[in-house]
């Protein structure tokens, strides 16, 4: 069988390699003109990295994608004329990942950032600058909900650069990240792995895939995951999963496909440290002090995942695509925020319950609130798709167009703490929303359990999206040389909000439909090479933030209800050459925000406002000889306000959340057969807090450096050693937006070792 999902496996002869491990497999390298070229003859090798290799990599390099595995991008990556990161499953396992969170936390142009009260936790990213946690997908489908996801059941993370509305819808800005996930292959393997490691890290997988006879195949994959937070007293993170694929091929030309995911995790939420207001930055505490409340805090996040496809292909002129899935995933929490330290008073009046808690005057502290979110996402959503390949006065076209729809609903409920409690003695406590925390040495542990159940009294927020989209891709073949690549999609986009909040109860609506494009000119002076330039564009409707209701942080604000969607466009002008097994990339990119959304009065928006952020990123994926392989690359962002009527004292501001520099860099090297080690590089430059300009606080820029050695022991059992953090540097993920925040701390020095044995 060979399909989209079952396909023929790319082993033997290869050069399976990566940062942190790969194996070597004689073989034969790809020329720079396209063509063979022989292996260095004095490789001979026997091991090879298993069976579960991933089937969008080349059969040369493994870290190097030569096809995007969504449908739309219709040219192999290096003649696909945008900026696409793809991350194989090999580079995860090998940089020691097993979170998209932890995977992000090292791309160049990719940045981490925090929530707000209202969704503190989940897979919060900026792409080029831009606000892109709700423009993740799943299999080509936008995958709703801000939740922290798992990549055990993982191909490959795709992210692509620059507004992306003509593929991807609404909202894409900076870019979007889609997650292939692992589909059925035409042939039988089991994978089993498991991992011990510091803090406590336990952690095992299953990747099985059979044949059920000549037309069907099914692929399981399994997690179960035990850990403490490197660094961090009391924050932990237990999570399992499971997900299952089937495919059937009941004709040459027919393939229907079903898969189910479920995860959970169940962990200690973490907002970090507070901010010293002196210097702008986290106050000189032990890493591991944490400010929460054990015995009442918590973090669980969920999803349950249902897909159903059908492709029909000829094999020649037509391919047919249908997708349909339900889904609902949730994120539940409870959270210590640590707010800007005190001194205690020396007013007895004033500090009797400082005095009572232990505290003397003089003493820092730390008086924390309890945020929180308990929120389920339910969506319905479908795609039909058609490809056509034919030719017009000489030119050749693939032509990709159709339909998406998609029906969300998002509830949060408030939860409800009881006033009294008992502790073990049996002892009734008082139960306060708040706690004060010694700033040098808090102690979290309440010794007693305040049980969060959800408030009958307090009704629930809603948010109900309806959305409906047409779009058509054409890729021409002007000449041999020259392609030319022309998109155009419709969205429409309503949304419906109803709850009550800071300002009393509300219910607000908006209906808006839209238009992007997509054109781009590329030319190939050589088989091996492409330059190209393009244009873009995308739309921010108000809202498109769904887990919010606020318009600062991007939900459907009072006032914003009849505005027109912010408009963005991309310029990017970029070049990639294969050189052998290695893919070089290089761009050079601007994106114009020209009507954000301003705040000119209370309750009153007008698209007044203009951003901008340009820069240029390198890029550099595969093998660059049949021992060495890389992947990493390097992107310089400039992004500011370049016009503001609202507060013209913004313009010329840079934008917050955004780094100026990030890179990495992965090699590894294959010592002698079987046997590799390899090391990654990570910078991320200084980051600032605040809305949409800085404020005062920071988090500094930080190097941090990870490494790997992994061993083929038999044919069918390997064995990979990872540190991550070596030199156990402190930094910081994120940083609040406000005038007095707080950080989110990174993890610190860890190792693990993974035993993989195949059957």
């Amino acid at each position: 069988m060979s399909s989209n999902s079952i396909r023929p496996a790319h082993i033997g002869g290869t050069l399976l390699a990566g940062a942190f491990g790969a194996m070597i497999l004689p073989g034969t390298a790809q020329a720079q003109d396209g063509g063979d070229k022989p292996a260095d003859p004095d490789i001979v090798v026997t091991g090879e990295r298993g069976d579960d290799v991933n089937p969008y990599a080349d059969p040369n390099a493994a870290y190097k994608i030569d096809r995007s595995a969504n449908d739309r991008f219709t040219e192999e990556v290096r003649d696909t004329p945008k900026t696409q990161v793809i991350i194989p499953k090999e580079v995860i396992e090998d940089v020691g990942a097993t979170t998209f969170r932890e995977i992000a936390r090292t791309t160049p142009g990719v940045t981490l950032g925090t929530g707000e009260g209202g969704n503190a936790f989940g897979d919060r990213i900026f792409i080029r600058g831009f606000e892109a946690r709700n423009d993740i997908y799943i299999d080509g489908l936008r995958d709703p909900g801000v939740i922290s996801r798992e990549i055990f059941a993982v191909e490959q993370i795709e992210i692509v650069k620059g507004p992306s509305s003509s593929f991807g819808g609404r909202g894409t800005t900076g870019g979007l990240v889609s997650l292939q996930s692992k589909q059925p292959l035409d042939r039988d393997f089991a994978i089993v792995s498991g991992s011990v490691g510091t803090e406590d890290f336990l952690r095992g997988t299953v990747d099985a895939n059979y044949r059920l006879g000549e037309t069907v195949g099914v692929r399981v994959n399994g997690l179960w995951h035990e850990q403490d937070i490197p660094g961090r007293d009391y924050v932990d993170s237990d999570r399992y999963g499971g997900a299952v694929a089937l495919a059937w091929r009941p004709a040459s030309d027919v393939e229907l496909l079903a898969d189910y995911y479920h995860f959970r995790l169940d962990g200690m939420s973490d907002y970090g440290h507070p901010f010293d207001s002196s210097t702008g930055q986290p106050y000189a505490v032990d890493r591991d002090n944490f400010y929460g409340a054990v015995g009442r805090d918590f973090l669980e996040n969920g999803s349950d995942i249902g897909t159903l496809r059908a492709k029909w292909d000829d094999g020649d002129i037509f391919s047919v695509r249908a997708m349909l899935r339900y889904g609902e995933t949730f994120n539940r929490y409870v959270v210590s925020v640590p707010r800007a330290p005190r001194v205690v008073s020396d007013d007895p009046a004033e500090n009797a319950d400082d005095l009572a808690a232990g505290f003397e005057p003089g003493d820092l502290v730390v008086d924390t609130g309890s945020p929180q979110r308990n929120a389920t996402n339910e969506y319905l959503a479908g795609l039909f798709d058609v490809t056509a390949r034919f030719a017009t006065g000489g030119m050749q076209h693939t032509l990709v167009f159709g339909s998406e729809f998609a029906d969300e609903s998002i509830t949060n409920r408030r939860f409800a703490f009881p006033e009294l409690v008992e502790d073990e003695n049996g002892d009734r406590i008082d139960t306060p929303g708040g706690f004060t925390r010694d700033l040098f040495d808090p102690n979290p542990v309440l010794g007693f359990t305040i049980p969060a159940t959800v408030d009958p009294d307090s009704p629930p927020t809603t948010t109900d999206v309806g959305s409906l989209s047409f779009f058509a891709i054409d890729t021409i073949d002007l000449t041999p040389q020259l392609k030319a690549t022309l998109g155009v999609r419709y969205d429409t986009f309503d949304i419906d909000s109803a709850g009550s909040g800071r300002g009393g109860a509300f219910a607000r609506s908006a209906q808006v439909d839209f238009w992007n494009y997509q054109a781009s000119l590329l030319w190939k002076p050589v088989e091996a090479a492409s330059i190209y330039a393009s244009f873009a564009t995308s739309s921010n409707p108000s809202g498109e933030q769904l887990d919010s209701t606020s318009s600062s942080y991007g939900g459907l604000g009072n006032g914003e209800e009849n505005l027109e969607p912010e408009r963005n466009t991309s310029y990017e002008i970029g070049a990639k050459y294969e050189l052998g097994d290695l893919l070089l990339t290089a761009a050079l990119f601007q994106i114009e925000k020209t009507n954000a959304r301003e705040q000119t009065a209370p309750g009153v928006f007008e698209l007044t406002g203009e951003i901008r952020a340009r820069g240029f990123e390198f890029g550099v994926h595969g093998n660059l000889t049949p021992r060495l392989a890389l992947f990493g690359g390097y992107t310089y962002l400039d992004a500011e306000v370049t016009d503001s009527v609202s507060d013209p004292a913004d313009i010329g501001q840079p934008l917050a959340n955004v780094p100026e520099h990030t890179a990495a860099l992965l090699a590894t090297y294959a010592l002698f057969d079987g046997f590799e080690l390899g090391a990654q590089v990570s910078y991320r430059d200084k980051l600032f807090g605040g809305t949409l300009v800085p404020n005062a606080g920071f988090v500094d820029d930080y190097v941090r450096l990870d490494a790997v050695v992994r061993y083929q022991i038999s044919d069918s059992l390997r064995i990979r050693i990872n540190g991550l953090n070596l030199t156990d540097v402190t930094y910081y993920d994120a940083i609040y937006r406000s005038g007095s925040p707080f950080a989110y701390i990174a993890p610190g020095r860890s190792g693990t070792v993974t035993l993989e044995a195949s059957f």
